[in-house]
């Protein structure tokens, strides 16, 4: 059998890895269930690790038409504390930036396969609706949903967290260049352009309190409008999307194990191989590096077994000290004193971002 690299997904860690592979000449094939552009709940936020690997790949964002973010605003209620960013960061939505990298991953000679959807894996194969495709190496980059039969091994931080992303249209004329984190009991709601006149809100909240609300969207968003930083955003803003993607049962603070792997043999990128708290803006650099640290594995001839180390290592630091925040802020006596807090120095909260960044990869 030919050396066939099969990625499961074509989002930003499968697309990315492709396009690596590719380039070192290995044979790549992407299967990507979805038949053309599309929206993704993500923060859609591009951290400076983010902007450095797309950089890296041959990407510029700002072509892409993404927008800098260059403040950072908290605020729980009338309370609120703003800085600027210790680091260059932007915001671009992922139907943009999804397809610039799987167009960039078949200009670099991967097959990309649109509108195929996955049925199982076996060994040395990979099922679809199409057919079996013969693999030496198959990596699963999903995102947020788990491939039947071969899910992430997190059922301990599978407790109820519920996740929402809708974008809304505003006047160009009410610029804002912060990403906006508003912290309420049960959740929080994170907010930046990612368009010239697009705003793109993640929320993420307990289920317990969507339940407490009817459990309708139209309901909770009401709530949340109730607080002063999303109603700044939001009060006359139009929803583009006809409804809000949704997601149940994160698993954040996963970070993949060895035995995650099937026997060894899967290789596990972006999301499915770590997932940290939102509110740091990191996930989309996590799935970036993931591609990075695989196809380096791949050239060097090392096991799925080392390549999940290697992944360990680069971001287990990060994914602890984000839920180690997230967990913080659903107390509102530690919100109300950090911000008290924060409010006399506001440079504080640049620490804390700058405390939640991946390392340099080497």
């Amino acid at each position: 059998m030919s050396d066939e690299t099969v990625i499961v997904g074509g989002g930003l860690a499968g697309a990315a890895a492709a396009t690596l592979l590719a380039r070192q000449d290995h044979a790549v094939t992407v299967l990507e269930r979805e038949s053309g552009p599309h929206d993704k709940i993500c923060g859609e936020f591009l951290s400076v690790e983010a902007c450095a690997d797309l950089t890296r790949l041959g990407l510029d964002p700002a072509r892409l038409g993404a927008v800098p973010v260059r403040r950072l605003r908290v605020s729980s209620g009338r309370r609120g504390v703003e800085t600027a960013l210790p680091f260059a960061a932007q915001g671009l939505s992922r139907r943009v930036l999804d397809e610039a990298l799987l167009e960039l991953a078949g200009s670099a000679g991967a097959r990309v396969r649109r509108g195929e959807r996955v049925r199982g894996l076996a060994p040395g194969q990979v099922e679809t609706a199409r057919g079996s495709i013969a693999a030496t190496r198959v990596m699963l980059a999903t995102g947020k949903h788990d491939l039947r039969g071969h899910a992430r091994a997190a059922p301990a931080t599978r407790s109820g967290y519920v996740g929402f992303k809708m974008h809304f249209r505003r006047s160009p004329a009410i610029g804002d260049d912060a990403i906006e984190l508003a912290l309420f009991a049960g959740g929080y709601a994170g907010l930046q352009r990612v368009g010239a006149d697009i705003v793109n809100m993640c929320l993420i909240v307990r289920s317990s309190l969507l339940t407490e609300l009817g459990g309708t969207w139209d309901a909770l968003f009401a709530h949340v409008l109730r607080e002063e930083a999303v109603a700044r955003w939001l009060a006359d803003a139009e929803p583009v999307f006809a409804r809000p993607l949704a997601i149940a049962n994160l698993p954040y603070g996963y970070v993949c194990a060895d035995e995650d792997g099937d026997d060894g043999a899967l290789w596990r990128l972006g999301d499915q191989a770590a997932m940290t708290a939102s509110l740091t803006g990191d996930g989309m650099a996590i799935a970036l590096r993931s591609a990075a640290l695989a196809a380096r594995a791949v050239a060097r001839g090392e096991s799925p077994a080392h390549y999940h180390r290697a992944l360990r290592g680069a971001v287990a630091t990060q994914v602890r000290r984000a839920m180690w925040l997230q967990r913080a802020c659903e107390h509102r006596a530690l919100v109300a004193a950090g911000l008290a807090a924060l409010a006399l120095h506001p440079p504080m909260l640049a620490t804390f971002a700058r405390m939640t960044r991946l390392p340099a990869m080497a």
